[in-house]
């Protein structure tokens, strides 16, 4: 088995990338019906209430916020001869074939005890899986446009994971493969996308594993204490900034994508259109990047985050009014092509704010926690993904709707119409006006990079004057 290494500056190759972004696929793959599709699925075919679901989601993914940093911890201190990152991905592929499987394939009496286990299983195998590959892609290379290249490639592919996933029902339900009559997630449509990841599964994992490099080790770093980091977080008050804006939009985020199923379906009457929808939207997404990463150069990038996220949830409301059934489609279609050109604008900039909050802890503290920070920013993430979908799903549950009912009365759809648009349109609103308030401007932003290359450049001169051989 090659394990090659590539050089510091340079080197990588297209075929290395590629072997390298399919873990990135497939891992998409997993967590998007997730995310998107399998509470509602299991609240609609299986014998757990919403209530259940709800504080099942919100152990699960509080677990997952958790699990991240201790797979981090163990994959840098791994050593061998497939490097640190390999072993994690391949016990993580093999742990994911049994948490899929389960996952996709429910008996109709399954209980809270048949779900818990299983998402605490598929979450610690995603962990494996995703937490030692974004770490493996920043040591294929240290070249800085080829890191630019891994990080698009790396967007890209987790895209084109979702269009796979969305793509699939679509599919098998064409006159090409008219294996089903609709593209509706019935029990045997679930069952059978849940062989297809399977047998995606070995395939992207072992590609990636012998074809793409182990990469550069990056440099060993001093400890980071947790007082230290205590101190840091005190002290940077624009990343609280950030994070309350942050941890509004994942609470916005987790009410939309767990209830989006139940609405298309209940609400609209559209179950069927539901995978054409996303790979739609997502496609509209991946288009408009270019645009707004370009508008985020040129604008204060904080302004475009807060416009695209309220934006979004504005549009979210439009949905109320698109007419049910086969005469709504088109109008559904094209507004989720819309609020996903606007999401667009509310994702490019996001980490872009989060590394001005990075360099104005280096300038106070001289210390890069980048790390630290990156943590906790996944941390706020997972947190309140959960907290959003599982109170979404309480929400509806005091209010009585029932998903598994195949006629739902005029209050309960308007109980779910208010939780579906009402509460992220309140989240993602507050969050803009955070956002345009954020502290560090291009200006200010500006200042902060001027002494910090000046106190790099006085340190640097002050170990050059120092040495006896300096110049």
């Amino acid at each position: 088995m090659p394990k090659p290494h590539i050089a510091h500056t340079g080197g990588l190759q297209a075929k290395h990338l590629l072997a390298w972004s399919l873990v990135s696929i497939i891992s998409s793959m997993m967590m998007i019906p997730l995310n998107a599709l399998i509470p509602a699925f299991y609240a609609k075919n299986t014998a757990i209430d919403l209530a259940t679901i709800g504080i099942i989601l919100m152990a699960a993914r509080l677990y997952d916020a958790v699990a991240d940093p201790a797979v981090g911890y163990l994959s840098d201190r791994t050593r061998g001869p497939l490097g640190r990152r390999k072993p994690w991905i391949i016990g993580g592929g093999v742990l994911a074939t049994g948490a899929v499987y389960l996952l996709f394939n429910p008996p109709a009496a399954a209980s809270g005890s048949y779900l818990l286990p299983v998402l605490l299983i598929f979450y610690t195998a995603y962990s494996m899986l995703a937490v030692p590959h974004s770490a493996w892609g920043s040591e294929l290379s240290r070249a800085y446009r080829e890191r630019s290249m891994i990080s698009g490639v790396l967007t890209f592919a987790s895209v084109v994971g979702l269009l796979l996933f969305m793509g699939l029902p679509l599919l098998l339900s064409s006159p090409l493969l008219p294996l089903f009559a609709t593209a509706e997630i019935t029990p045997p449509m679930l069952k059978l996308l849940g062989w297809l990841i399977l047998a995606l599964i070995p395939l992207c994992i072992g590609a990636a594993v012998i074809f793409a490099p182990i990469g550069t080790n990056a440099d060993e770093s001093g400890a980071v204490t947790l007082r230290g980091v205590a101190r840091s977080l005190r002290i940077n008050r624009p990343f609280w900034t950030f994070a309350g804006a942050y941890a509004l939009t994942g609470l916005a985020y987790g009410v939309y994508y767990g209830t989006s199923y139940i609405f298309i379906d209940a609400y609209l009457g559209m179950a069927d259109k539901f995978p054409v929808i996303y790979a739609t939207a997502a496609i509209a997404q991946m288009v408009s990047i270019p645009l707004w990463t370009r508008l985020s150069q040129t604008y204060e990038r904080k302004h475009i985050w807060a416009l695209g996220i309220a934006s979004f949830g504005l549009l979210l409301t439009l949905r109320v009014f698109v007419p049910p059934g086969q005469a709504g489609f088109p109008w559904l279609l094209a507004l989720a092509t819309i609020a996903s050109f606007a999401n667009a604008a509310s994702q490019v900039p996001q980490m872009a704010v989060l590394a001005d909050c990075i360099d104005y802890d280096t300038l106070r503290t001289r210390a890069n926690r980048a790390g630290s920070y990156y943590a906790i920013q996944q941390f706020v993430l997972k947190a309140t993904l959960a907290a959003g979908g599982g109170a979404a799903f309480l929400a509806l549950s005091l209010m009585e709707f029932d998903a598994r009912a195949a006629i739902h009365s005029r209050a309960s759809l308007n109980g779910l119409a208010l939780v579906h648009t009402g509460a992220p349109l309140i989240l993602f609103t507050a969050a803009g006006v955070i956002l345009w308030l954020f502290p560090l401007d291009r200006d200010r932003q500006r200042v902060i990079r001027r002494r910090l290359e000046r106190r790099a450049a006085s340190e640097m001169s002050l170990v050059s004057g120092a040495s006896p051989h300096g110049s």
